[in-house]
């Protein structure tokens, strides 16, 4: 398929949405199936349900079997309120495809929305029956309760039974030794899973982020392009996924560019806390991390997502215990197996201490990208001063002023500004009993006396890391400590 326009315009790439993206690629061949697919499943993450239900029926008049068109026009009946044909549809499916987890799980949600809640359960366990990394969090909650198999509360070793007899026998009668023939990992469940079209994940997106154009525009180029133009990437040799590290001072957007690559990319979207990984029997966190890249290989195409990552991959020269550098080498060992087997996959890592990882990590094939996040420039700050200031009544709010004077704020400190200034101006309305607007001497004042929290990174990254002066990722921080404002 030829198409008709070039991604390697940034300003065009940032104007067209990809909805018009593959609309345009659509005129171009509009009997394209792969294409009205995506297109379809674009539709669903946007709500425009007119538009994909058009596409999937297209698909299923070209090709009658497609059963994943099947799918995605059941889902679009479902969100248009046609719970009978889209129940129709799923037990079709189901018909060629009994072992469909994802049609299980759509007519556990129509049988929900019905009020069977018996059928909706019977459907649910049966998708986690087929798939046991099937995941519909919204439909789990909505259900009430944790359906997912128990995980057992304690893990039973020979020193259990040396130490305390009796207690051990006590545990091996209430946990028989055969219920212990699952293999551990699939104890393993994701809090953060979202699915295409789940509409949590669009609660924030890169509109909502100031700033920060490189990374958004990295997102872009290794996951969301590929899936909008893969003849291009096919053309080119190019496949989807690989490691993106963001780093910089605390405050400054990683964690909302997380949050918000969630709610643009038109994927899986596994976001992992540290919670889920760290355990404190032997061997688990290594079982665990394991468990998290095979869950993430079972759904390509997938954003998955560490924060904190330093935390979870210390550099190995510099700790002793030996249960650290096992996992370690159990990261590093998966993400290798990423480079060779998944390349679907974008791993996206975010630390405010780069030279605290591991140094392996950012070998290529794994973390190859390092991408700083300084606190934002002038521009940035701007943009940022209009969505914190977007429904809030501001009197002749001066953006350049305010930009101005938060030289060296993060994304926090412009957010604490904003917030405080309004606490002032909700008091007075309190004691007025009417609206008071905030005022632009109001933020001014608060912003001047604020001092930024990016100034003890930078002292901190001064005095503890003289040694990361060598390393390639320091020489951006040195740049940006060239041109930073001092602290008076």
């Amino acid at each position: 398929m030829k198409v008709a326009y070039s991604l390697g315009s940034p300003s065009l790439a940032h104007i067209m949405s990809r909805l018009e993206s593959l609309r345009d690629a659509l005129a171009q061949s509009p009997d394209n199936v792969a294409l009205l697919l995506l297109f379809g499943h674009a539709c669903l993450d946007e709500i425009h349900l007119d538009e994909a239900h058009e596409a999937f029926s297209k698909i299923i008049t070209l090709d009658p079997d497609h059963l994943d068109a099947q799918l995605g026009l059941a889902r679009a009946l479902v969100l248009q309120g046609d719970t009978s044909a889209a129940a129709v549809r799923a037990e079709r499916i189901l018909q060629r495809k009994p072992q469909s987890a994802a049609a299980h799980l759509l007519l556990s949600r129509i049988h929900l929305t019905e009020n069977h809640r018996a059928r909706a359960m019977e459907h649910f366990h049966r998708a986690l029956e087929i798939d046991s990394s099937a995941s519909d969090s919204a439909l789990e909650a909505d259900l009430g309760k944790n359906l997912r198999p128990p995980i057992k509360d304690r893990i039973i070793s020979p020193l259990d039974m040396l130490e305390d007899p009796e207690a051990y026998a006590e545990i091996q009668q209430e946990f028989p030794e055969d219920s212990y023939d699952d293999p551990p990992p699939f104890d393993w469940r994701p809090e953060t899973f979202f699915a295409p079209g789940d509409t949590e994940r669009l609660r924030v997106s890169f509109n909502d982020v100031g700033g920060m154009e490189a990374v958004k525009e990295e997102i872009r180029l290794k996951i969301i392009y590929p899936l909008l133009h893969p003849e291009l990437y096919k053309a080119y040799g190019r496949k989807s996924g690989g490691g993106i590290l963001l780093y910089g001072p605390p405050g400054c957007g990683k964690s909302l560019m997380l949050r918000a690559t969630a709610g643009e990319v038109s994927c899986n979207y596994l976001a992992v806390g540290l919670h889920e990984i760290f355990d404190p029997y032997y061997g688990s966190i290594e079982r665990n991390l394991h468990q998290i890249f095979e869950t993430a290989r079972a759904n390509t195409p997938c954003v998955l997502v560490f924060d904190e990552l330093d935390s979870l991959a210390p550099d190995r020269r510099t700790v002793r215990d030996s249960q650290v550098r096992n996992v370690v080498n159990q990261f590093l060992s998966e993400m290798d197996g990423i480079r060779s087997e998944n390349q679907r996959i974008l791993i996206i890592g975010a630390t405010n201490a780069p030279w605290q990882l591991d140094p392996a990590l950012r070998r290529p094939g794994r973390f190859d990208q390092a991408i700083f996040v300084p606190p934002p420039d002038l521009a940035a700050r701007i943009q940022i001063i209009r969505l914190l200031a977007k429904d809030k009544p501001i009197a002749d709010l001066n953006e350049q002023s305010l930009a101005s004077a938060t030289e060296g704020f993060s994304g926090a400190d412009m957010k604490w500004v904003f917030e405080r200034a309004t606490e002032m101006a909700l008091a007075g309305a309190i004691h007025a009993g009417r609206i008071v607007p905030i005022s632009m001497e109001s933020l001014l004042e608060v912003a001047r006396g604020h001092a930024p929290g990016t100034q003890d990174w930078i002292e901190g990254l001064q005095q503890n890391a003289p040694a990361a002066k060598h390393d390639a990722l320091y020489n951006e921080v040195r740049k940006f400590l060239q041109i930073a404002p001092k602290k008076s």
